[in-house]
């Protein structure tokens, strides 16, 4: 009986600091080949989920609703991004005016809401592309 009441306690305790701590207990014997994700692409996450958190509650019904929706969201990662020391890289900017001026003469709009539009797409991508610049960069600037 003091053997069951033993088992059934271990059993529990086990379970507790699983569940409660979150730990992993055979993590040193395991070894996973994924690669570690990069600064940007932690501090890109936690700025999207808290962008997501901070308009939760807003319902667009109309086509402007959606576009101050956007611009919010926008806003949001931009300045959480901005706390974590990313800013906008130079270089994604000079990639992106071309096809921006391609872009808006193509849906006659203007050059400013293409890059805006290019902008809100790539502010998103947290992971270097060969093919094009990574919209933000690490950088230490001086709080004014």
């Amino acid at each position: 009986m003091k053997l069951f009441i033993l088992a059934v306690m271990l059993c529990v305790s086990a379970w507790g600091v699983n569940y409660f701590a979150d730990a992993d207990l055979f993590s040193a014997f395991r070894h996973t080949g994924t690669p570690q994700v990069s600064v940007l692409a932690k501090a890109g996450d936690e700025c999207t989920a808290i962008a997501e958190k901070a308009t939760a509650h807003l319902i667009p019904k109309l086509e402007f609703q959606r576009l101050e929706l956007a611009g919010r969201k926008t806003n949001v990662v931009v300045r959480c991004m901005a706390d974590h020391g990313f800013y906008q890289n130079p270089a994604w900017l000079k990639y992106a005016e071309p096809i921006a001026a391609r872009v808006s003469s193509e849906q006659h709009i203007s050059v400013d809401e293409a890059t805006e539009n290019l902008k809100r797409i790539d502010m998103l991508v947290f992971e270097a592309r060969p093919d094009k610049p990574v919209y933000w960069q690490y950088s230490k600037k001086a709080d004014q």
